[in-house]
């Protein structure tokens, strides 16, 4: 795979490419796209044919090929390479036995190169702290073409990823943590009120289909899903009673139950959740005109997670059986939503609610 011309903005020499990766971590980044930066500006400092990286995966005690860029366009990631074959792979070797492998001529090194007409081989092992990531590896068609100050660099490149793949082994374990929560979380809402799991996943999935037609960036689709799932959790604080009362609500009752999004935050804001889920969960009833709870804010004032879940909770309680009327088809409830466009909900997030196909929700 290689990156777009216009991402390679990475000065020539492999010190350079180690100067950018710092500054880089430094700042909000993409990973998948910095890694290819650095890959491609590491291959192309070193003139190399090759710039892999490799991910161990501990189940499976094999390498498997997170990201590669090479010389030839045409030529594709090899397969997965077995942590159980130590002696024909430099990279496997390196990773086996914690050190960086160098070989100045693979034709007198009895292993295999990854590249067709390689020569010299280079394998960083990628650890951070005394946890395992995998391998950073070079290949080059010229022999002897990796001098001692070019292997330091590389191997403080190798740092350099070691730091961002712990950073999204860290990400991936909250993300794992969360969802242990959620689902706590949504398991003891649903005692006090037993549609609230069905409801919640339907209003998350209608989110997350909205969110994506909006084009909006990954981290901002993930706490669209996971507000979606919580928007209502606040209702745990809420009584019993009320929130199964078959008649109308009293003033003072309905009072309280707008008191949810509030306790929706005063729950979460402890437990780590990303700041765009909680105010999801906080302003998933303001409205766009301004005359929403609980705090009554007005158009862009809404964070963007609340004015999703405003409609996609809409739509799915005018698409669901209520106790006081029956659920509306699809048609019927995108005609309903479009009336209150720029009143109640967000024109934008109207419209990209058009753009769904609902049978694959």
């Amino acid at each position: 795979m290689t990156p777009d011309s216009d991402l390679l903005e990475i000065p020539g020499s492999v010190q350079d490419v180690v100067t950018y990766g710092l500054s880089a971590v430094a700042r909000p980044f993409d990973s998948n796209e910095l890694v290819l930066r650095l890959l491609t500006g590491v291959r192309d400092s070193t003139g190399s044919e090759r710039a892999d990286l490799l991910m161990y995966q501990s189940d499976m005690n094999i390498l498997f090929f997170s990201e590669s860029v090479t010389a030839d366009s045409d030529e594709g990631k090899p397969a997965n390479l077995s942590m159980a074959d130590s002696k024909n792979s430099a990279p496997v070797q390196a990773l086996s036995g914690g050190y960086t492998v160098l070989v100045d001529d693979v034709r007198d090194s009895g292993l295999l190169s990854l590249s067709s007409g390689a020569r010299t081989l280079l394998s960083v092992p990628v650890f951070f702290g005394e946890r395992t990531h995998g391998v950073l590896n070079l290949e080059h068609n010229d022999t002897g073409a990796y001098d001692k100050q070019t292997v330091q660099w590389v191997q403080s490149l190798g740092g350099i990823f070691a730091m961002l793949l712990e950073r999204s082994w860290l990400l991936e374990q909250v993300f794992k943590l969360n969802q242990r929560l959620i689902d706590t979380m949504t398991d003891s809402a649903n005692e006090s009120d037993p549609g609230y799991r069905a409801h919640a996943e339907r209003v998350s999935d209608i989110a997350v289909a909205i969110a994506t037609q909006m084009e909006l960036s990954e981290e901002t689709i993930h706490a669209v899903r996971d507000s979606g799932y919580l928007h209502d959790i606040g209702k745990s604080g809420v009584s019993h009673n009320i929130l199964v009362k078959p008649g109308s609500l009293t003033i003072d009752e309905i009072d309280e139950v707008r008191k949810h999004p509030i306790l929706g935050r005063f729950l979460l804001k402890p437990l780590g959740f990303q700041p765009a889920v909680i105010e999801g969960v906080a302003t998933h009833h303001e409205r766009w005109d301004g005359s929403g709870y609980p705090r009554g804010l007005k158009g862009d004032q809404i964070p963007i997670t609340g004015r999703i879940l405003a409609v996609a909770e809409a739509f799915d309680v005018m698409t669901s059986d209520q106790p006081y009327r029956e659920k509306m088809i699809v048609e019927e409830a995108v005609i309903e939503i479009q009336s209150h466009s720029g009143e109640q909900f967000d024109p934008v997030v109207v419209d990209a609610l058009l753009g769904i196909n609902f049978k694959e929700l």
